[in-house]
């Protein structure tokens, strides 16, 4: 099971109508993430999408893009990345709403040919079964929101998915520990200048000092992901070691820490109702540690062990892997082709014949790459985004950089 401090954070992002400054904490401190891209209303809001609208529908129907479509995606897959389809969560840039989720998928289904993970790594080999322009749609994490509402959708519209679990925290009140720190660092930034004035925070040196320095030098808006990239350079075992003292240093300064009481991952019981021919589960490992940052003997047992679970839960065979945060060398690359017929990463770009099957390209999509100036799916924002995002493997991408920041 996953690691999970005895203190959870209370899961209020997926149902609070009150905006997401209140979302963490009943005295409103400045939320961490308030994208601005996603809030409703405001003049930057409809001034970047109105932008983003106009270059799209020019590079629609120009012509560039039946130009790069012809010469460039011919013949190739996209493997497109969701993580949450709900309403709110503290992290935008892993976020669709339902309504736009429906909408996405509906246009491709009517517009390219949906192929599951299965039919494209028993096709690798033979190119040619496979059609031009697929897409293949993914889910990573195993969120409670793919049972209650991307499930029903795709059982609907009979579109092929792959939701890859990340087995200990299934049936699991525990959160991701980006949730977590996200919540905490709430609580300090409201009370920062009281709390600031004490020496340590953290018991280990060069990460309480991190830390420190960027609460203070950097806005609050920048501190919960400045903080979680920095954290990712180190194992598991210390990241859960720095949370752990986070809580302790609340507490010994009479800040109370709400127990979580919501479940946000699917459990067992849930899995195995959506389990039919067209859903499939995948691995994210146990606890979804960054692979890179492990002993090779942590990194096999999370690889074989997530599969050995899913398999007794489940019933299904498991072939396909994710790796947490695309993280991976050759290494850990061969443990996984050990045990599975394919594996995905988290680099932009499409599939082709001479992609490698354990080093998959996928597209993350979010709210803002598939909403035009009004707040609604546009295919064009749509189209245009994948093609920004495929750009990102080439060093073109430098010659279209204003192009990019729309």
């Amino acid at each position: 099971m996953a690691l999970c401090s005895s203190v959870l954070l209370r899961d209020r992002l997926e149902n609070s109508r009150e905006g997401l400054s209140t979302l963490f904490y009943p005295h409103k401190p400045t939320p961490l993430h308030q994208d601005k891209t996603i809030l409703q209303g405001g003049f930057l809001l409809s001034l970047r999408r109105s932008a983003k609208s106009v270059v799209a529908f020019f590079f629609y129907y120009s012509g560039i893009f039946a130009f790069y479509k012809r010469f460039f995606m011919k013949g190739t897959v996209t493997i497109l990345m969701f993580h949450r389809v709900t309403e709110v969560f503290f992290d935008v840039s892993l976020l669709v709403k339902r309504k736009t989720f429906e909408e996405c998928l509906k246009y491709i289904t009517q517009s390219y040919p949906v192929i599951s993970m299965d039919f494209l790594s028993q096709n690798f080999d033979k190119w040619e079964n496979i059609p031009d322009d697929s897409f293949v749609i993914t889910f990573d994490d195993g969120w409670i929101d793919f049972h209650d509402t991307v499930y029903p959708i795709l059982s609907r519209l009979m579109v092929p998915a792959t939701v890859y679990l990340t087995t200990g925290f299934v049936s699991s009140k525990c959160s991701y520990w980006q949730k977590r720190l996200n919540y905490l660092l709430v609580q300090i930034l409201a009370e920062k200048k009281t709390l600031l004035t004490t020496d340590s925070i953290i018991s280990i040196p060069e990460i309480n000092l991190k830390l420190r320095g960027v609460i203070l030098n950097s806005k609050a808006t920048e501190v919960t992901f400045k903080f979680i990239d920095y954290l990712k350079e180190f194992t598991h075992d210390k990241i859960l070691k720095t949370i752990a003292d986070l809580e302790v240093f609340l507490e010994s300064h009479a800040i109370k820490i709400d127990n979580n009481k919501e479940r946000p991952f699917v459990n067992w019981d849930e899995l195995n109702h959506i389990k039919e021919p067209g859903i499939s589960f995948g691995s994210h490992t146990v606890n979804h540690m960054i692979l890179t940052n492990e002993q090779t003997d942590v990194v096999e047992k999370e690889i074989r062990k997530s599969k050995e679970i899913i398999e007794k839960e489940t019933g299904n065979d498991v072939i396909h892997f994710c790796y947490p945060n695309g993280n991976y060398n050759e290494d850990i690359k061969e443990i996984v082709a050990k045990s599975y017929k394919s594996a995905c990463t988290t680099k932009g770009g499409f599939v082709s014949k001479d992609s490698d099957i354990y080093r998959l390209n996928r597209i993350g999509i979010n709210e803002e790459m598939v909403t035009g100036w009004r707040g609604k799916f546009s295919k064009y924002v749509f189209i245009y985004s994948i093609f920004i995002e495929s750009l990102k493997v080439l060093s073109v991408l430098y010659l279209i950089l204003p192009l990019k920041i729309l």
